[in-house]
């Protein structure tokens, strides 16, 4: 290779580094931030896991958040400030999310409503954990992973959400 390709070469990579770093929407931007109010859109597609919960009926649905995130000694929080409570009583409030330096990540404990074939509700103990990527369009991608430890609905459910700027 002669030194004049290698030189070009060296600077068509240089040039495309510069402008993939100029491009890019986390590239040198400041903490990360999830304010304003969002709308969430939960199921998102079908759920899977090994659960008998997975084949409950759910219908799509969208509900608007307001969030509200500041960042201390390094870490990000972002917390729900307004919308509907949870369906789920016994899920831990307020709802934050943490960055985690790609995601926002929530980890709780919490119980299940696991609904029987006679259609009563058995509560079975749960560890859900859900995220939320940023996405290039500002949007947030979401999945909600949750362990259901032992009971009628032992198992695991994946679950798809979506958050866009209301």
């Amino acid at each position: 290779m002669t030194a004049n390709r290698a030189s070009s070469l060296v600077c068509a990579w240089a040039a495309s580094l510069t402008i993939a770093l100029l491009l890019s929407p986390v590239a040198f931007a400041g903490p990360p931030s999830w304010n304003g109010d969002y709308a969430i859109t939960f199921m998102v597609g079908p759920k899977s896991g090994t659960s008998m919960a997975v084949g409950d009926p759910e219908v799509q649905h969208t509900e608007t958040y307001g969030f509200r995130s500041s960042c201390t000694d390094g870490k990000c929080i972002a917390t729900i400030i307004s919308g509907p409570p949870p369906s789920n009583p016994t899920v831990p409030q307020p709802v934050q999310f943490t960055w985690d330096g790609s995601s926002w990540k929530q980890v709780n404990e919490f119980q299940w409503d696991c609904m029987m074939p006679d259609t009563t509700i058995q509560w079975n103990p749960a560890r859900g954990e859900t995220t939320y990527t940023p996405q290039p369009d500002g949007s947030l991608s979401g999945t909600m992973h949750t362990d259901i430890l032992s009971g009628a609905c032992q198992g695991t459910i994946d679950m798809h959400m979506t958050a866009e700027r209301a």
